[in-house]
């Protein structure tokens, strides 16, 4: 198995090379562009549908499928889709990617070092800095001076603050308050189409770091997220739950998540225009597009 690992705070999968815009340059580098990228306006954001399938956090590791012109195609293991079994397919820079035998082997057997902040900062021994989203994990191989010390893609170590990080080989699941004040912290976060870090979040990537940072593995897209779990009625809502909402009326295909709170509100990454936010369950479209809900409570099977 060809494996390699995320050497940038994150990285963008494309669903084509050929789908980059001119606009989508400053993302293409190791270390990308990252603030002139996200900088770009609502209209180059819309655009983004189509183009973008997903990211990678630092750190992590994809499976390679094909080499190609300075490009590597990919399927990220853990982000659960039906589109391919090894994980979510796309495009990433080759530059993005790297592999390091002990950093492997680290990533294998050590416990990790999650980023349970919404952003913190690495500290590499060469002095450079790494910005760090929120659920980024790294084997973690220490701690000194208040800092625990996490192996890197790149073959060095470094440095991340100990009270930034959770460390654990996995994150046990919490209760429903623990992942609704989890959600809370990301309100006014703006929305980005395929996001998957704390730099900007679009719907279901919202809610699977969510439910990742509280012990529990969902699929990536809302349309699974709605098809694995537990299917719960209307009436039925839990706090904890997640709601899908689909076209015509609740009856077509489904097009956004979100996590219901109780007392017949729900928090979302809603769209381009609009952040992380709480909405009534009254407040159109919603109304008239809520489907049903799904209950996630650890141990689900996707296969």
């Amino acid at each position: 198995m060809n494996i390699r690992y995320v050497r940038d705070t994150f990285a963008n999968l494309w669903l084509d090379p050929g789908k980059v815009r001119e606009v989508d340059r400053p993302s293409l580098h190791c270390p990308m562009d990252r603030e002139t990228w996200l900088a770009m306006g609502t209209e180059n954001r819309l655009d983004l549908v189509g183009r973008l399938e997903s990211q990678v956090l630092y750190g992590a590791p994809v499976q390679v499928m094909e080499e190609r012109e300075g490009w590597v195609r990919v399927c990220v293991p853990g982000q659960f889709t039906p589109k391919d079994s090894g994980g979510y397919p796309g495009w990433i820079p080759a530059s993005q990617l790297t592999f390091d035998r002990e950093y492997h082997q680290a990533w294998e057997t050590s416990p990790f070092a999650w980023v349970t902040a919404d952003r913190s900062r690495l500290l590499l021994d060469s002095g450079e800095e790494v910005e760090l989203s929120f659920m980024t994990r790294l084997p973690q191989v220490g701690e000194r001076d208040g800092d625990v010390i996490v192996r890197t893609p790149g073959g060095e170590t470094g440095r991340i603050p100990a009270e930034e990080v959770t460390v654990a080989r996995q994150l046990p699941v919490t209760g429903v308050e623990a992942r609704i004040r989890t959600a809370e912290r990301f309100l006014g976060l703006p929305y980005l189409w395929a996001g998957m870090s704390s730099f900007g979040f679009d719907c279901s990537g919202f809610m699977y770091r969510i439910f990742e940072a509280n012990g529990i593995a969902i699929p990536r897209d809302a349309d699974p997220q709605a098809r694995y779990g537990q299917r719960v009625s209307k009436e039925e809502l839990a706090p904890g739950d997640l709601l899908f909402f689909a076209h015509e009326e609740g009856k077509g295909a489904i097009h956004h998540v979100g996590m219901y709170i109780g007392d017949g509100s729900f928090i979302h990454s809603p769209n381009t225009p609009n952040p992380v936010k709480i909405n009534r369950l009254t407040d159109e479209p919603y109304h008239s597009e809520l489907c049903w809900g799904a209950r996630y409570q650890g141990g689900e099977s996707f296969t």
